[in-house]
């Protein structure tokens, strides 16, 4: 275990590192508002966002089409 300078270098070492990850929890929930206090899963957040889209529908039909034309080949 260290004493004396040493010492007291582990301390401010660790109250330094403690003011980090305090500030780095503050960033994350500022960057990510909805997620960090949340407990409903990212996935389920954006389920039927596309829902009735015309645009979005005739992506998925062209996509099922270049599968199942791969498929034959």
């Amino acid at each position: 275990m260290a004493t004396g300078p040493e010492a007291l270098q582990i301390d401010i070492i660790a109250q330094r590192l403690a003011t980090v990850e305090k500030e780095v929890a503050q960033l994350k929930k500022f960057v990510y508002p909805s997620v960090a206090d949340e407990s409903t899963p990212w996935y389920l957040k954006h389920a039927g966002k596309f829902e009735n889209d015309p645009d979005f529908d005739e992506i998925v039909q062209l996509g099922r089409e270049i599968r199942e034309s791969d498929r034959l080949e």
